[in-house]
């Protein structure tokens, strides 16, 4: 099949090699993706260089997230999944093979439907930023009637999480750093936008609520913004 893949840790114009590799076979529970579409996140390049574990057996193909199509399946798994279109996540987890590749043999669990109205290329696109946002958006709980800050709303990250907090009927307020972002960020389902570089942020985000300030926070950009999000937080004194 045809893949890319590394040797060595490095640059990818240093180490990145293209060519043939032997086709994986679904093995107990898992599927037999052919892929179409492969996704890079900042994580597949810190496991290129190196930052995330050493390297695993002579070859390592990468990229966590894909889309594709299941050709077959393994013990323990319906067969009537073959010919589904899926999107895949944790490709790469723990595991030499990831998504750069013609096909991957993968659990059952991480292949999951896609529906015909996306294309592949968005369907690469979900794993990590979209469970990401998930996790940020709702760990603590449900969002129905909260509002909720996201910083970088135009972003992987914040406009997955703009679409789930707004889907879970949560008020959006989402920063953004240009008029062709905010939007993008409204399209979405934001109900007010704060352009970061012309705007004070917490002030403008207590003028939106009343004083009151956000119930929760999606933070994104680190320590450029994490003061803002900590003064936009509402208090809430112990019971």
């Amino acid at each position: 099949m045809r893949a890319a893949w590394y040797a060595e840790f490095g640059a990818a114009k240093d180490i990145f090699q293209i060519g043939e590799q032997d086709a994986p076979t679904a093995g107990d529970g898992e599927v037999l993706v052919r892929v179409h579409a492969t996704g890079i996140n900042p994580l597949d390049v810190k496991r290129r260089a190196g930052l995330r574990g050493p390297m695993m057996g002579d070859v390592m193909i990468p990229h966590f997230d894909g889309a594709g199509m299941i050709e077959a399946v393994g013990a323990g798994v319906d067969a009537g999944r073959i010919g589904e279109r899926v999107w895949l996540y944790e490709g790469h987890l723990r595991r030499a093979n990831g998504t750069a590749a013609a096909y991957i043999a993968i659990d059952a669990s991480r292949a999951n439907p896609l529906p015909e109205s996306q294309s592949f290329a968005a369907g690469a696109c979900l794993g990590i930023p979209a469970m990401t946002a998930h996790a940020a958006v709702f760990t603590d709980g449900p969002v129905d009637g909260q509002t909720i800050l996201v910083t970088g709303a135009a972003g992987a990250v914040g406009n997955y999480a703009v679409q789930m907090a707004r889907n879970g009927g949560a008020t959006v307020i989402g920063t953004v750093s240009s008029n062709e972002k905010a939007a993008r960020a409204l399209e979405d389902g934001a109900t007010h936008t704060i352009n970061y570089k012309t705007e004070d942020v917490a002030a403008r985000v207590m003028e939106l609520t009343d004083g009151k300030g956000v119930d929760r926070v999606v933070e994104v950009g680190g320590a450029g913004t994490l003061s803002n999000s900590v003064e936009t937080s509402r208090r809430r004194s112990k019971s």
